[in-house]
């Protein structure tokens, strides 16, 4: 029975879900066709939208795309306006929903042929067909001028984001420009041409100033700034520029000079590079109607105050800045005759301009805001830290029409204005009376603060000298911000009437020494270094340093050009001690910025200092001043200086590294041998601390010095060089030269591997005019070249290292490598004199050429014969496509010298100085100048002083200063022998034919003469019986022995002979045999 049941159950469970079954079926099939549904109909829609579209796009480009072609004689037929309108409208439509999705070049192309129809339309004579038709029809007015207005934004917006790539870039700006120019100029309009109707003249002013305004309203100025930058950048047709300056100067007026929209120019327009220039030259109407209702005055009672230029500039960076202050000074050199009412105004305004530059060129570095800074190089105002927003329009041609821009400020009739601003006071008592003005206003100037200041207290509180301070703080200023024309704006500064001289006589007069206790005084007050007086100060040095660059030997010393030699010696007594007592202040204030920091940072300290450097190094080439000139008082005791040294005294460091010249040169070098025994003893604990190290002795063969010297220690390290490094000779015949070498054998070796290195028959040195040596231009045909300098370089350091002088004499211009401080104001033309003359010569032709430089076709280049192939070198990039002009012809000789005396050896000089400062550290030469370097490396140049070696000679068995034979050894140094044998005698005895550095009394050991006996069997030492015989003269030597030496111990051993005739002979023979230490 329950089974019955149990089978009715399942068939009953079964039906149930074969029934939900089929319900899941028939829901999903519903699912199914509706979706089915709504796919076609999202398909239809689509389908139907895509096919409309095309519809319209092919009836907008049937109506539109003709009007696209460059030649508007090829547009079409125009159709009735009222239709052509409603196209119009489907076209924005069109146009919005498809910007969405992408800006292709069909897109591009319609608009296009939209404002192309509009500029033709807006030009018939039938006004049924004009584009202003719909404007005149009621029903669709408003919507005619909606329409304008989304097309103008539209326009904005291409003028904002085209970049001028292409063709139809190019095209639809100009179209885009045309456009609005004509929605805001209804004198072009058919429309109002051929009707005199004055209220519909009314009418179209109206409207075109509706326009206007909504584009102000819009940015239209950033936008046509934008469009302008780009069109000069690509060097557009000037009727663009023309347009765009027109809808400028339309705003302008429009708005009736409202101070919003003032300011709103200039944060655009006036950024814009030369856009002054350009609209005057184009002799633009509407920039002579903004002018003629005071622009000028306008934007200098805005950049007057100080608070309304800093908010007015906030978002402009350094580069706009410059170019906003080219445009203002242009504005201003149009009608000079503006600046007389507003003098004050407007030196004010480029005051304030040239604050905020200077700010802006250091913002982002004090900031902090970021973490990492690029740099841009603009050709104005040089590099450029962090963001810049301009626009860079780096083209030379936009380049220089931005100088011409700025020269205003220095020219001529600028300064004299500037001078004639200047109040007279009625206490100075010197007006003439007849009422005659002064021919020279500086020279008038000056006398008068002459005149009228006879205290130096009064040099802070005087109302002329604050007058005069303020504009040389003001060219101060402009050379700190221009810093790429730094040299043209002192070039034409120093050729003012009296400028330089005056400024010399302001300084000459405020007191002994230029008024150095005073001028102290003022900058312990000023902590930030700015002070009138300072400024003016800076000033003149930077004349100084133009002068002290350009001025060759022949204008400083024989004609004495701008500044008298004397006049140079006594600014060089007070930069000296004033440079002294700014670094002695500053390590005396209790401040919380390191002195050396604050130093370094100060415009002030490094201008005086690099002048101070240029100056010293000129006297040191050739003197202007007496010997004791540069020597400060306070530090003459060289004992308490050096003690400073020793207990680590920062300040003594600093100054001993900014201006060693304070010291004398022997006390300079005493310091030297003092660092290097520090460093010898250093070096000597580091090698006893290794556990094994190996010894410093190399075989040397005469007959390939040079060869052996340079495979056994140029691999050498550093510390091995800084040790004692032996040397043993091999002979011609393989065998060791007997010797031991106690230094003498190293300084022999030394001097004769320099010998070899510098011999220009081995191809790496060459010989001036003056029998001074430099790297060879050709030494890289020798294999090898650059570790042969290298290696020449380090064995010239041990010579200096271990104080063996050489007899070699090198270029100055080669030398001045080796100092690590390079004054970049350093001057090589008056090297080149002996380096080449005939460049010398041409140079020097330029130079002084009175007419225009560019038509002698010069560039930056120079053609030299390579191994008889003529090749062209660049001395600058791409310099032979670049023409010299009178303008630059200065930074052209500078340029070519550098190229000549180092450019083209740079490589050389590199590892050369690489290789000296392996021994020698670069705070250890920057202690000396060239000459004196030269010093330390070849020792006394001059005749060897016999009276000091008398002094300083230490005889030895039985010999003293009344023998005999020692009567005669002077007699045959002073009387026979000549210079070079009185040389050759040196190195005889000590290895060296030059004097030592510091005379004969810092030898060591000292010079000694030893009487050799003639018995095979000498006591050994000074016995008493040797030296009683040799006392009385008994017992002479044979006359066949030869004096002989210990070049270790500076040991003249000298035979007693019986006569002086003997003696010459023996000892002439022996200083010239050249026999090593096989000599007998």
């Amino acid at each position: 029975m329950f089974p019955k049941k149990l089978q009715t159950d399942t068939n009953k469970n079964d039906f149930l879900h074969n029934l939900d079954e089929a319900r899941d079926a028939r829901r999903r099939e519903k699912q199914i066709q509706q979706s089915v549904i709504i796919i076609q109909k999202i398909v239809r829609g689509y389908l139907v939208r895509k096919k409309y579209r095309d519809y319209r796009k092919n009836e907008l480009n049937s109506i539109f795309l003709g009007f696209t072609d460059s030649n508007s004689q090829k547009y079409p037929s125009l159709q009735l306006a009222s239709t052509m309108f409603t196209n119009l409208q489907h076209f924005l439509l069109y146009y919005n929903r498809m910007k969405l999705k992408n800006n292709s070049l069909e897109l591009q192309q319609l608009l296009l042929g939209v404002l192309n129809y509009i500029s033709t339309s807006i030009q018939a004579d039938d006004i049924k067909y004009s584009y202003l038709a719909a404007f005149f029809n009621k029903e669709i007015n408003s919507q005619w001028m909606k329409f304008n207005q989304d097309l103008l934004i539209i326009v904005l917006k291409i003028l904002e984001t085209t970049d001028l790539t292409t063709a139809i870039d190019i095209q639809l700006i100009m179209s885009c420009i045309n456009y609005v120019y004509l929605m805001t100029d209804c004198q072009n309009w058919k429309a109002v041409q051929n009707n005199s109707n004055e209220l519909l003249l009314k009418t179209m002013l109206a409207l075109n100033h509706s326009f206007i305004i909504y584009l102000g309203q819009h940015n239209l100025l950033k936008s046509l700034k934008i469009a302008m930058i780009r069109c000069m950048q690509r060097r557009l047709e000037s009727s663009m520029i023309n347009n765009i300056a027109t809808l400028v100067f339309k705003l302008l007026l429009s708005s009736d000079f409202n101070r919003i929209h003032i300011i709103l120019f200039a944060q655009t327009i006036l950024t814009i590079p030369t856009f002054i220039t350009m609209c005057h030259e184009t002799s633009h109407k509407t920039f002579q109607m903004v002018c003629q209702k005071d622009l000028f005055n306008h934007l200098i009672c805005i950049f007057g105050v100080q608070e309304s230029l800093v908010s007015l500039t906030e978002n402009i960076d350094i580069i706009e800045l410059c170019y906003l202050l080219g445009n203002i000074v242009a504005l201003a050199s149009i009608d000079p005759s503006q600046i007389e009412a507003m003098k004050q105004p407007f030196f004010q305004s480029l005051l304030n301009i040239l604050d905020v530059c200077r700010q802006r060129q250091t913002v982002d570095v004090q900031s902090g805001k970021q973490t990492k800074t690029t740099t841009v190089w603009h050709p104005i105002i040089g590099h450029v830290r962090g963001k810049t927003n301009a626009m860079i329009v780096s083209h030379q041609e936009i380049v220089q029409r931005v100088i011409t821009q700025y020269k205003y400020l220095w020219s001529k009739s600028f300064v004299n204005m500037l001078f004639e601003s200047i109040p007279t006071t009625s206490s100075s008592g010197n007006q003439s009376s007849t009422g005659k003005k002064e021919t020279n206003i500086i020279r008038a100037k000056f006398e008068k603060l002459f005149h009228s200041k006879t205290t130096v207290d009064k040099l802070t509180t005087d109302e002329l000298t604050h007058s005069i301070c303020r504009i040389t703080t003001f060219y101060q200023k402009l050379i700190q911000t221009l810093t790429e024309l730094r040299l043209q704006i002192l070039c034409a500064l120093s050729l003012q009437d009296s400028l330089i001289s005056s400024l010399w006589q302001f300084l000459n007069n405020t007191g002994p020494t230029c008024g150095l206790k005073e001028l102290t005084k003022i900058y312990e007050m000023n902590k930030d270094d700015h002070h009138p007086i300072l400024d003016l100060l800076q000033l003149f040095c930077n004349f100084c340093l133009y002068l002290a660059t350009v001025l060759d030997e022949e204008e400083m010393y024989k004609e004495q050009k701008y500044l008298e030699l004397e006049s140079w010696s006594q600014f060089c007594l007070f930069l000296n001690q004033f440079v002294y007592r700014l670094i002695r202040v500053e390590f005396t204030r209790t401040t919380t910025t390191s002195p050396k920091l604050k130093l370094e940072n100060s415009q002030l300290y490094k201008t005086l200092h690099q002048l101070l450097i240029l100056l010293h190094e000129r006297n040191s080439r050739k003197s202007f001043t007496p010997d004791s000139h540069w020597l400060i008082r306070d530090v003459k005791s060289s004992s308490s200086f050096m003690a400073d040294l020793e207990r680590d005294d920062s300040c003594a460091f600093y100054l001993l590294e900014q201006i060693p010249h304070i010291l004398t040169f022997k006390d300079r070098v005493k310091i030297l041998q003092m660092f290097i025994e520090r460093d010898k003893e250093k070096e000597c604990n580091e090698i006893s601390s290794l556990r094994y190290h190996t010894k410093n002795y190399y075989e040397i063969h005469r007959t390939n010095l040079f060869g052996d010297a340079f495979r056994s220690l140029q691999s050498a390290s550093s510390s091995t060089w800084k040790n004692t490094i032996r040397i043993s000779f091999i002979n011609q015949q393989g065998l060791a030269e007997a010797g031991i070498d106690q230094n003498g054998i190293f300084k022999e070796f030394i001097q004769d591997v320099t010998r070899q290195a510098f011999d220009p028959a081995f191809n790496l040195f060459k010989v001036t005019e003056n029998r001074t040596l430099y790297p060879s231009p050709i030494s890289d045909r020798t294999e090898n070249y650059l570790y042969l300098f290298n290696f020449i370089g380090k064995i010239l350091g041990k010579a200096v290292y271990e104080q063996i002088v050489l007899d070699i004499e090198l270029a100055p211009f080669f030398l001045r490598h080796l100092i690590s401080r390079k004054n970049l104001n350093y001057s090589c033309f008056d090297d080149l004199m002996f380096l080449d003359r005939d460049l010398y010569n041409n140079l020097n032709f330029i130079k002084h050429y009175d007419g225009d430089v560019s038509s002698l076709a010069l560039t930056y280049s120079i053609d030299e014969d390579v191994l008889g192939e003529l090749m062209t070198y660049d001395i600058i990039p791409c310099g032979r496509h670049i023409n010299v002009t009178s303008d630059d012809k200065i930074v052209y000789i500078h340029r070519m010298s550098v190229y000549r005396t180092y450019t083209r050896i740079k490589s050389q000089i590199k590892m050369f100085t690489d290789g000296f400062k392996t021994l020698m550290k670069p705070e250890w030469i920057n202690m000396f100048s060239v000459p004196e370097l030269q010093q330390l490396i070849s020792g006394e140049s001059s005749d060897i002083d016999l009276e000091d070696l008398k002094t300083n000679v230490v005889y030895q068995g039985g010999y003293h200063r009344t023998h005999p034979v020692i009567k005669w050894l002077w007699q045959t140094l002073e009387q026979d022998f000549t210079r070079e044998e009185r040389a050759l005698f040196l190195r005889f005895v000590t290895s060296s034919g030059r004097a030592p550095l510091l005379g004969f009394r810092a030898l060591n050991p000292p010079f000694t003469i030893r009487c050799l006996e003639s018995s095979e069997h000498e006591e050994e030492g000074d016995s008493l019986g040797r030296i009683f015989r040799n006392m009385i003269s008994i017992n002479r030597t044979s006359s066949e022995r030869l004096p002989s030496s210990s070049t270790c111990f500076n040991l003249l051993k000298l035979p007693s002979y019986k006569t002086r005739r003997i003696l010459v002979d023996k000892l002439r023979y022996a200083i010239k045999a050249n026999a090593g230490f096989e000599l007998s």
